[in-house]
């Protein structure tokens, strides 16, 4: 009898250990497979989003240079834009919070608190940061943040080289820096 379950052990155990053998690496491949899914899944969210913002960040920049070139009428009407799309960007922060990690929040943040700052010099003609931060106006400080924040979302995404923005304005090709 003990000879009769020695063999069906004998039989079974190769079996049971090839099944475990296999089922091992398959389970590890679908774990990692479905992590693929679920990171690309985020990324394109976030990439979405963080367009979005950074369009955002980029009208009220625009809508700076407006004002600097409007008439005195003309100001009023900016400066409501101004405030609309300050909306719009506080909005997209919501969405910025859900999504990204903790480098790209505090990035975000300091691009809305630069805008903020940028629409209440326009508005009075004050920068109310600048004692905390003199070295540069509301202007350079929304430009600066605003590249800090490409580059967090760059590095969250896994882009190649993340830190690697070009300029604004970039030389001509040919013509001497």
């Amino acid at each position: 009898m003990y000879a009769d379950l020695l063999k069906a052990v004998m039989v079974l155990l190769p079996v049971l250990v090839g099944a475990a053998a296999a089922a091992v690496p398959t389970v590890l491949v679908e774990r990692s497979r479905q992590r693929v899914v679920l990171d690309t899944r985020w990324d394109v969210a976030i990439q979405n989003v963080s367009a979005n913002f950074a369009t955002s960040a980029r009208a009220l920049l625009d809508l700076a240079e407006q004002h600097a070139k409007a008439s005195e009428a003309e100001q009023k009407e900016v400066l409501e834009r101004m405030t609309m799309e300050r909306g719009r960007l506080h909005m997209l922060m919501a969405e910025v919070r859900i999504l990204t990690d903790h480098r790209v929040q505090l990035a975000a943040r300091r691009v809305v608190r630069h805008t903020w700052a940028l629409q209440a010099l326009l508005a009075t003609g004050t920068d109310p940061r600048a004692t905390d931060f003199p070295y540069a106006g509301p202007r350079e400080r929304t430009l600066s943040s605003l590249f800090d924040f490409y580059r967090a979302v760059r590095r969250q995404l896994r882009v190649p080289h993340a830190d690697e923005l070009a300029s604004l304005n970039p030389p001509v090709v040919g013509e001497r820096s």
